[in-house]
């Protein structure tokens, strides 16, 4: 069994290396299985299945012997963006997070657990020639985490946990160079660049009484630094200085704290309120240092000022299990954008958002099947106090974004 289960993570690792997202709160993913999904993110207090290792690793004290899941969302995001009246439509992608769970219970008292995971991501894609093209024509960010956990069962109501998550982060974006008043085409640009680093993890799960319970999870910040290369597609030299080139840079990633608390009225139904405080506040600016001077300008610096803000976001999940066999699910989420309005660019044209779910979960002796459905609503962005962001025209805003979700989960119990 062991080999298996090398095996099976070996693939999901590779998987996870290739795998990007789209329509986040900033860049940040919360999809990390089906029955998640279907609660709105609503699993803290809960926090009884594989999948709790991300969001509050101190619920696998609540899981029996050795339980492994694995699945993947289905991310299907759409948005049109208008500049000087001409709309322009996104590209139709579907983008792929999968997630990969194994806890293993020891004793009374200790249970291990590792996941593998998507933590932040981002896809975005216009047409090479669209009117924001001198900001961005394409940009992905690409990540996974491999986050190894230990909880301890202090008594019967308290149980705690701690672990590592070590974070793979890949960059790519691409945008054209204006070149006037030249009398040549557009250059393309593409920054490629990966790094890593870690967070700390840590979760508790408290049991009130027979009917409450209260979780916390949190994931510490994390510094990401990356190196990798600029290039462009005509390398124009003197006095363009657009040659390709080495460039380095460093992002902190925000840390997480997720809480919830839920209510039991009776042994079938559960509902559980909470939410997410996201510190984007660590996201100053995009930088990037270059081997070689770039630009008429000779620059050996890039700086896309950020100045993102802490946001909420805020959860409900109501759990009915209508038979031995069938569980039902719904839930509500609203998502607060982190982004500043005097810095907004194309790479994330996102705004507050709205998540609707359902699920249902199947199980047959020991194996379980979760299916959910996700319908995102993102309110219109206008970019009319935006200043010093090369390549957002002033006469634009997002608009008609909505996101179609699916995701599928299987787990088994040994």
């Amino acid at each position: 069994m062991k080999r298996r289960l090398i095996s099976v993570a070996a693939v999901l690792l590779f998987v996870l290396a290739g795998i990007s997202s789209a329509s986040a709160s900033g860049f940040a993913l919360y999809e990390y299985s089906a029955r998640g999904n279907a609660l709105g993110g609503a699993v803290i207090g809960r926090a009884d299945d594989p999948s709790t290792i991300v969001t509050n690793p101190a619920g696998i004290t609540q899981l029996e012997g050795t339980q492994i899941a694995a699945g993947a969302s289905f991310i299907m995001p759409n948005m049109d963006v208008s500049v000087n009246g001409n709309e322009v439509h996104g590209q139709n992608n579907i983008w792929v997070p999968p997630h990969f769970y194994v806890t293993h219970k020891y004793n009374d008292k200790w249970s291990f657990g590792v996941g593998l995971y998507s933590r932040f991501g981002l896809g975005t894609e216009f047409d090479a020639d669209w009117a924001g093209r001198y900001n961005v024509t394409e940009a992905v960010i690409q990540t996974y985490s491999i986050n190894p956990n230990v909880a301890y069962k202090v008594n019967d109501k308290l149980s705690l946990a701690v672990g590592v998550e070590y974070i793979n982060v890949k960059m790519d974006i691409q945008k054209k160079m204006n070149l006037s008043p030249a009398p040549l085409p557009d250059d393309l640009s593409q920054t490629k660049a990966e790094g890593s680093g870690y967070a700390l993890t840590l979760g508790l799960l408290y049991q009130i009484n027979d009917q409450w319970k209260f979780g916390v999870g949190y994931h510490s910040q994390a510094e990401i630094n990356a190196e990798g290369d600029l290039s462009f597609a005509t390398n124009y030299g003197a006095p363009f200085n657009l040659v390709d080139t080495d460039v380095e840079g460093s992002v902190v990633l925000p840390d997480m704290l997720n809480i919830g608390l839920t209510y039991y009225p009776t042994k079938d139904l559960s509902i559980e309120v909470g939410g997410v405080l996201t510190r984007w506040s660590t996201y100053n600016e995009l930088r990037f240092e270059f081997d070689d001077p770039v630009g008429p300008t000779s620059s050996y610096t890039s700086v896309t000022p950020k100045d993102w803000k802490d946001v909420w976001r805020y959860n409900i999940g109501v759990e009915y299990k209508a038979l031995d066999w069938l569980t039902l699910r719904c839930g509500y989420t609203y998502d607060e954008s982190p982004l500043n309005e005097n810095r907004l660019d194309y790479l994330i044209p996102g705004n507050d958002r709205q998540l609707y779910s359902a699920g249902v979960g199947f199980n047959w002796q020991d194996w379980t099947l979760d299916l959910s459905y996700t319908y995102l609503w993102m309110k219109g962005r206008d970019y009319g106090n935006t200043v010093g962001v090369t390549g957002v025209q002033p006469d634009s805003h997002s608009k008609n974004a909505r996101t179609d979700i699916y995701g599928i989960t299987v787990g088994y119990k040994f």
